[in-house]
């Protein structure tokens, strides 16, 4: 592309590397208006100058497209921005029954600053590309001028009662990483059609991706959220019948993520069953809370060249991550997590009933891996207040508590992301699902046990709470063994030490110790509701440690008694679980001490002799496959291909293999 603007110009650039589309109305008044001072006005010129997308632009083959977004410009510096949204109506921009149902329904009347910078923009028809952090109404400002767009089309007019969609009368489609995220913008976007007779489908995976095949071709559909690898195979499949010949708009929300995660092909392959845009005009949208190279890459190949480039992002706007208060807690060993988590929500409550006017205490905790969360759910859900009477009742009260991964049914994920969103307190053990484009209202606590795989993670886990103007803080659990990793990571972020949390450094291991009594009781009742977890879980969780923390630790040995010692005093178990041979050798494990890699692959049993540290756990044999987590794996950007954080058998890695082929996805589709 460089060698391009060298031998032909920036404008023949363009040309060879852009869609070729035909321009809206709208577009070609814009551009016939643009006046050719803008591209050295200095407000534009720094706008786009401290974004990732012009630093890049400099650099790479991006250039020429994001020199063109340059000339158009990013503020709307000329023209008085729309702050009401009742003044979309007035102004005859949106349907008043769209403005109703925001304004009377929903019960918003002012635009956040994303939904003001960019919808009167796009309602314009400009394809545009839209620089928005999460929590700031991004899904409402690319949801009113698609619904707009449909609802007013002259060819649906007359509406009436009856059926007037069909499977192949879809107008728009919204493209989101994740199920959750899908289901979230599906509901936002229903609550705004009401009374519009636009029809809004899902299209997502798991138990229920038959379900919504069907409930498309019965009921039709104009507008469809779904999941890149579902998306694909609907509309791919002929004997659906989901077609989209008349398609006017193309949305991809939290576009980095998508692209972070491999859905890049996929992206590209839905584009070649939507109308040829030489004969369909649509218009493109993408949000995205950065816009690194891969994010330039497809808007080269998907959007206009006279694209607009909107920065919501103010350049004196401190990120979540530098203005949310943050606290490391550094615990003595694995097993003191789950005593510290529980200790953290106690005080708090505590608190709360000292000072009434503290906000409900509702937390999520994040996990590295999915097995260790249904441990934690499964631990915090047998919890008493006195453990030898099972009607003593929750030390937490009737606080909601809940889990979220990738392992749950497609139902049960929707029902407790739901259930979570709309309780006033509640407690959700979360995998990294939850950590980008969720929106829970008034979380006051995002509590993280052990390093996340990479500063984006944290990052963006942090940013569940403190949304919406709101108040709240942020919580890390550190190991001694990962504070290299932690210092790597996360070490110039303001992260205050805390040392409030006292079960955090209780030697757990010791044989006897004198402990303070709410100290001592916190710990018997973990310890008392670990009894009831089952062994095969306990077992798997131990296992995922060693995918999240082969490569932080500096030492082998220290891991494994880090997590020998886990076994034994924090989850009740006589003996570390097994490891096969096969798997220790690959791992780089084979010798190292306190490694159970026996010849045999023995059940774990419990221990009958009565001891309190290692109570009968039951006869059930671990599962084939213990090692697979597929919430914890992540992507390598140069590549585009995942790298395997967790670890697996061969066996186990090529039959997932064979599934990855398929073009299945963890947290999309499948």
């Amino acid at each position: 592309m460089l060698g391009a603007v060298r031998r032909q110009g920036l404008a023949q650039a363009l040309r060879a590397c852009a869609p070729r589309s035909i321009p809206s109305r709208a577009t070609a008044q814009l551009v016939k208006c643009q006046k050719p001072s803008a591209i050295s006005s200095l407000t534009t010129f720094r706008a786009l100058h401290y974004s990732p997308a012009f630093r890049y632009a400099a650099t790479g083959s991006g250039a020429a497209a994001q020199a063109q977004a340059q000339a158009n410009g990013s503020a709307l510096s000329g023209e008085e921005r729309i702050t009401q949204f009742q003044e979309l109506a007035d102004q005859d921009l949106v349907s008043p029954k769209i403005i109703y149902n925001i304004t009377q329904k929903m019960n918003i009347t002012t635009m956040t600053d994303v939904q003001s910078m960019t919808i009167h923009e796009t309602l314009k028809g400009d394809d545009v590309l839209a620089q928005a952090k999460t929590g700031t109404g991004k899904t409402l400002a690319f949801l009113v001028p698609v619904l707009q767009n449909i609802f007013k089309d002259p060819s649906l007019e007359k509406r009436s009662a009856s059926k007037w969609s069909t499977p192949a009368d879809i107008r728009a489609i919204v493209i989101s990483p994740t199920r959750e995220l899908a289901e979230q913008i599906a509901m936002e976007a229903r609550k705004l059609a009401q009374g519009t007779g636009v029809v809004v489908q899902t299209a997502v995976g798991g138990t229920r991706k038959q379900e919504g095949l069907k409930r498309i071709q019965m009921e039709g559909c104009h507008l469809l959220v779904g999941t890149p690898g579902r998306l694909k195979d609907i509309l791919s499949d002929s004997s659906s019948g989901v077609k989209a010949p008349k398609l006017s708009a193309l949305v991809l929300d939290e576009a980095d993520r998508l692209l972070d995660q491999g859905f890049a092909p996929e992206i590209m392959e839905i584009q070649t069953y939507l109308p040829d845009p030489m004969k369909v005009d649509r218009q493109t949208l993408l949000f995205s809370a950065t816009v690194p190279r891969e994010v330039m890459s497809v808007v080269r190949r998907t959007m206009k060249p006279n694209f607009k480039f909107v920065k919501t992002v103010k350049e004196d706007e401190a990120p979540t991550h530098l203005r949310v208060p943050q606290k490391v807690v550094r615990i003595n060993g694995l097993e003191n997590s789950l005593p510290a988590l529980l200790e953290l929500t106690k005080n708090y409550l505590a608190k709360q009933r000292e000072d009434p006017n503290l906000p409900p205490f509702k937390a999520i905790a994040y996990f590295n891996s999915t097995a260790q969360v249904t441990l934690a759910y499964e631990a915090f859900r047998g919890l008493l207040n006195d453990p030898s009477d099972r009607r003593s009742g929750h030390p937490l009260g009737r606080m909601f508590i809940t889990e979220m991964h990738s392992r749950l049914t497609q139902g049960k994920r929707t029902k407790n992301s739901d259930s979570f969103r709309n309780a006033r307190s509640g407690l959700m053990l979360s995998s990294d699902v939850t950590a980008r484009g969720m929106d829970f209202p008034n979380v006051t606590h995002v509590i993280q046990v052990g390093v996340s795989r990479d500063r984006e993670s944290y990052i963006h886990r942090l940013g569940r709470t403190a949304r919406a103007n709101k108040e709240g803080e942020g919580w890390i659990f550190v190991h001694p063994g990962e504070q290299g990793d932690f210092r790597l990571k996360l070490g110039d972020l303001p992260i205050e030490k805390d040392t409030s949390l006292q079960t955090a450094v209780v030697d757990m291991t010791a044989e006897s110790q004198e402990l303070p009594q709410s100290v001592a009781e916190t710990l018997s009742q973990v310890s008392a509701a670990m009894k009831r977890v089952p062994a095969e879980v306990k077992t798997e969780s131990y296992r995922s440690h060693i995918g999240v923390l082969i490569g932080v630790f500096e030492r082998k040995a220290k891991m494994m008694q880090a997590l020998n010692d886990l076994a034994t005093y924090g989850y009740g178990l006589p003996e570390p679980p097994h490891i096969s041979p096969e798997v220790a050798s690959k791992l780089g494990l084979r010798g190292v001490p306190g490694v159970n890699s026996g010849s045999d692959s023995r059940p774990i049993r419990g221990d009958r002799s009565g001891r309190d540290d290692a109570p009968w756990m039951g006869r059930g044999r671990v599962r084939n496959n213990p090692f697979r987590d597929n919430d914890n794996l992540s992507y390598g950007r140069a590549s585009g291909r995942r790298r395997f954080d967790s670890f697996e058998s061969r066996r186990d890695s090529g039959r997932y293999m064979d599934r990855e082929r398929r073009g299945s996805r963890d947290e999309g589709e499948y």
